[in-house]
Parts: structure tokens; C-alpha cells; sequence
């Protein structure tokens, strides 16, 4: 009997979490199919049925977490017309999203470069538009008071700050998602946002002259 799609997807999926769980505390690389068989409760050739290979199972892992991370993303931060408004969900959903997927995140840091040239870009390519959505929110906010190339690098500074998260953070904290992203949003408000026009230009040129 053939399985359906949805069963499928199902299966692939406690499969690929099962992966995931041990690639983020083992390695790529330190983890063989028969951990995974043993984690996911499948034999190992209900594995192969679902995954040809271990790079196979990383690829639809690391694809699917982006597709996650992706998922919706402009037609939410479209839908709202105030420019401080959008920076603040934008960094509320990257944080909110990180510590559900804390696992898919950490292999994303530390393995994706186990993957062959071809499918690593198709990974890189999401992870770019996703990097252009959020240099996007930002210069918006900051208008013309911050050159394009000073608001790309504010940008990866937040994010590294909201990456960071999965290196430290215990889901089971008494600090929740939505505090941990109201942190980080005054943090950024409470300097870089409220920097005066002209304050703003000269942090600007004072970078470029390093």
C-alpha cells in the first residue's frame, strides 16, 4: 500500500527532528544513521525509505527550518504601517521562533557547510533574503539619516545578538521569548533608534575611517 503525502511529510518530519536533535548535541559528522534510527524508533531502512542519505536528511532539515523562518514573513511586516512598529515584530517573531526550533537552528550555525556546494547555496539563498528582509526593516526605519551599507551592518549586529540565543537560552527560563525580545528591542531603541540625525551620519563616517 502506498503512503499517502500526508503520511509522508509526517514521517519525514519526526524524522528530521529526531536528526536535528542529535546533530545540534553530537555533530554532523559524529552522528551515524543507526543514532538516528534509534531516535526516531525506525529501523535503519525505514530511514533510507524516507532520507537516501544522512546529507540528504541535514539538506531537507536545514531547507525546511528556512522555509519556517521564511514563512510569511513580508505579508506580516507589509501589514503594519509603523516603521519602529515593524522593527520590533521583526525581532518579537526572531525570537519567538528561535527557541521552537532551537535544535534546526543550532545545526543551521554549525553544519550546514557538510553539505555539497549545490544544496549549501540553495540553503544560503534563503538565509540572504531573509538577512535582505531584515537590512529592509531597518533602513526603512532609519530613512536617509543611515547609509545603506551602516544600516547592513546595525543589521547583522542584531541578528547575531538574536542568533546568539540558542547558544545560552533555556526554554525553561523564567525569562519568556516575549521578554527576551522586548530586551533586545530597548536595547536597540534605547540607542541606536533615538541616535540624532546628525549623531547618527557621524557614527557612520567614524566606521568608515577604521
Amino acid at each position: 500500500m502506498k503512503e499517502s503525502g500526508k503520511g509522508l511529510s509526517k514521517k519525514r518530519t519526526k524524522i528530521a527532528k529526531a536528526g536535528a536533535n542529535l546533530f545540534s548535541k553530537k555533530g554532523f559528522a559524529e552522528t551515524s544513521m543507526e543514532d538516528i534510527s534509534a531516535a526516531a524508533k525506525l529501523s535503519k531502512a525505514g530511514i533510507y525509505h524516507y532520507f537516501s542519505s544522512k546529507t540528504d536528511l541535514l539538506f531537507f532539515i536545514l531547507d525546511s527550518f528556512m522555509d519556517i523562518v521564511l514563512d510569511n514573513l513580508e505579508e506580516e511586516l507589509d501589514a503594519i504601517s509603523d516603521r519602529t512598529a515593524k522593527v520590533r515584530r521583526f525581532i518579537f517573531r526572531h525570537v519567538e521562533l528561535y527557541p521552537k526550533h532551537m535544535a534546526e537552528a543550532k545545526t543551521l550555525f554549525f553544519d550546514a557547510r557538510n553539505l555539497p556546494p549545490r544544496l549549501f547555496n540553495l540553503v544560503v539563498q534563503k538565509e540572504r533574503r531573509y538577512n535582505q528582509i531584515a537590512v529592509k526593516v531597518l533602513s526603512e526605519n532609519f530613512g536617509p539619516s543611515v547609509e545603506k551599507e551602516q544600516a547592513t551592518t546595525i543589521t547583522y549586529i542584531i541578528l547575531a545578538m538574536c542568533n546568539s540565543i540558542y547558544a545560552w537560552y533555556n526554554p525553561k527560563s523564567t525569562i519568556k521569548p516575549g521578554e527576551l525580545s522586548e530586551i533586545i528591542f530597548k536595547m536597540l531603541t534605547a540607542g541606536i533608534l533615538e541616535l540624532p540625525k546628525g549623531k547618527r551620519q557621524q557614527a557612520g563616517r567614524s566606521t568608515k575611517k577604521r
